[in-house]
């Protein structure tokens, strides 16, 4: 029981990255005082990528919460350094395409779109590759 809520929290976590998105967008066009604040202000730089890597991950994050606990403690393994290793490139991207550096051709939104989609990819792959090598171990036995 403990395991099946643990294997919960990336669904969780998720549903919340995208729920911020939406209480902020109600926010910033339904109380005056939130247009032009800070929540407003956040968007282009936190809210809206942190907003399409989640989206992006969602399906993974709800298959994750019925997986075997070997299968997820596999994806743990792959989240711990991949995670924050997305996070950093997206924070050190420009907001906007048309940056003075050319080596950043994306906006902040396209590379977090990317790598959300990047880590979705691998993630299934990493869940089905277990999943079909710990039943295969099961049905040799």
């Amino acid at each position: 029981m403990k395991t099946k809520i643990v294997q919960f929290i990336p669904a969780m976590i998720v549903f919340l990255v995208v729920s911020i998105r939406y209480v902020g967008l109600w926010c910033v066009y339904s109380v005056s005082v939130c247009y032009g604040g800070l929540i407003h202000q956040m968007f282009p730089y936190i809210i809206t990528p942190l907003f399409l890597f989640g989206l992006s991950f969602l399906p993974i994050a709800i298959v994750l919460a019925f997986v075997s606990r070997t299968v997820f403690q596999s994806w743990l393994r792959l989240a711990t350094w991949f995670v924050p290793l997305s996070l950093f490139i997206i924070f050190i991207t420009p907001v906007t395409s048309n940056s003075w550096m050319p080596i950043f051709f994306v906006s902040r939104e396209e590379i977090s779109w990317y790598l959300g989609v990047l880590f979705a990819l691998i993630s299934l792959v990493l869940i089905l590759w277990k999943w079909f090598t710990s039943r295969r171990l099961n049905h040799s036995s």
